[in-house]
């Protein structure tokens, strides 16, 4: 009898350690398949941020510049776009001599970004870059950096629009803000001689609420843009091949599927002058045959009359 027993909990056993080794393997193929999911990523432009606000003590800092640069960065480092040059956006808006701040419009904006194959252009306007202390003490001042008994707060708040340069559109716009302090030994910037996204710029609070902006802007920017769907365009069509704007560095792979739409005349607002976009029309698939760094060589699999500027899109 008690044998019998023993052999029953000893199936017992094994039947949930075959079973959780079972739901582990399905666990580790979703896993598997969640990370092998592959996804053309979306060109974006970033254009310089607007300084609403000049601090005093900020001294010779871009802070304009230097968040708009941090907010480069980070968004190349999720992998999910194809991040432009802004300095080719500014060449751009220096051309129309609209470069200087407060004499781009929304529409203007979005148009240079198109330009530049922009699927989307983002601008921020900064609304607050304060720093406080309070709270008594002695320090010691190292270079611009400034350790004290002191406590130190900071907040930085940043007005973020992402457009659609198709149309001027404002895709969204959102307010996102970052805040620390620190207390005891603190750590404050005291003069000119650290430079702003430095490594002494980092451990401050007013740095640390700085990244706290930019990684949520990238979480901002992130989740808005996968409402947008990829578009890419040919760049030219020589013989049998059709050249495209997409390639390895957008994640493009040999047998890839688009559809071809030929784009129609812009409509334009005659009230606002804004564009309302423009009708299309399909007019064949092509498959990639080559892929280069920037851009592919397709063939045709349907329609005819390809030409450089046709829009592509996922099949």
């Amino acid at each position: 009898m008690k044998r019998k027993k023993d052999r029953n909990i000893i199936l017992r056993v094994g039947l949930i350690l075959t079973l959780l080794i079972f739901l582990g393997g399905l666990s580790a193929l979703a896993t598997e398949k969640k990370e092998s999911i592959r996804y053309l990523k979306k060109r974006i432009a970033v254009a310089g941020f607007e300084n609403k606000v000049r601090p005093w003590w900020s001294g010779h800092w871009e802070i304009g510049e230097g968040m708009s640069e941090m907010l480069v960065t980070a968004l190349v480092k999720t992998g999910k776009f194809i991040v432009l040059e802004r300095q080719a956006l500014e060449d751009i808006l220096g051309e129309q001599e609209l470069a200087e701040e407060g004499k781009v419009t929304v529409q203007t904006a979005a148009q240079a970004g198109k330009l530049l194959g922009a699927q989307a252009l983002v601008r921020g306007a900064i609304t607050e870059f304060s720093h406080k202390k309070s709270g008594g003490g002695a320090g010691i001042k190292i270079g611009g950096v400034k350790l004290g008994g002191s406590k130190s707060s900071a907040h930085v708040a940043v007005d973020v629009r992402i457009y659609d340069t198709t149309t001027g559109e404002v895709l969204t716009s959102k307010n996102v803000e970052g805040s620390a302090e620190t207390t005891a030994l603190s750590v404050g910037i005291t003069g000119q001689d650290v430079s702003f996204g430095a490594a002494g710029f980092q451990k401050t609070p007013l740095g640390k609420a700085t990244r706290q902006v930019i990684d949520r802007a990238v979480t901002l920017i992130v989740e808005n843009m996968k409402n947008v769907p990829w578009e890419g365009a040919v760049v030219m069509v020589k013989g049998d091949k059709i050249y495209i704007n997409v390639g390895s560095n957008a994640n493009a792979q040999g047998g890839e599927i688009f559809t071809v739409y030929e784009q129609g005349e812009e409509l334009i607002d005659p009230q606002t002058g804004i564009s309302l976009g423009s009708e299309e029309e399909e007019i064949g698939e092509i498959e990639i045959v080559t892929v280069k760094d920037k851009y592919s060589i397709a063939k045709r699999l349907e329609g005819s009359g390809f030409s450089s500027g046709n829009i592509l899109r996922e099949k």
